[in-house]
């Protein structure tokens, strides 16, 4: 188990979320910012706000997710 960071796909920012968990139900916006998918993240209605200045500073915008369910 020595392979090099490259082929393991590079260095991954592993930090603690900065709130609890929530249901995966619950997420019902995404901000993906343009060309930097490991930045993309999910927050639920509540965080609106945060999301909305999250977008705003990755000059991103924010979608709302998909509310249908797999069948």
């Amino acid at each position: 188990m020595t392979e090099s960071i490259e082929s393991a796909g590079g260095i991954s920012d592993r930090r603690a979320p900065k709130r609890g968990r929530v249901a995966l139900a619950d997420l019902t916006l995404i901000v993906r910012p343009p060309g930097r998918p490991a930045q993309i993240r999910a927050f639920t209605d509540a965080e609106r706000a945060e999301a909305a200045t999250y977008a705003s500073e990755t000059g991103a915008s924010v979608d709302l997710l998909d509310e249908k369910q797999p069948q």
